[in-house]
């Protein structure tokens, strides 16, 4: 079965694993400014930051 996907973007990258045909496209970047960038990688740290903070104190109660 062959699926006609549109996509937008530009393509970046175009692969295939095994029969399988990959198409990467910067469409989710298309349009964003650096402060959109900037916003998620400080979200990234936060979760990141969140997750470490977390197992500590689970280690803690674990003794």
């Amino acid at each position: 079965m062959l699926a006609e996907i549109p996509i937008e973007g530009q393509i970046v990258a175009d692969s295939y694993v095994g029969n399988t045909h990959i198409l990467v496209s910067d469409a989710a970047y298309a349009g964003k400014s650096q402060e959109d960038f900037q916003h998620v990688l400080d979200e990234a740290a936060m979760a990141s930051l969140n997750i470490i903070i977390h197992n500590r104190e689970r280690k803690n109660q674990e003794g």
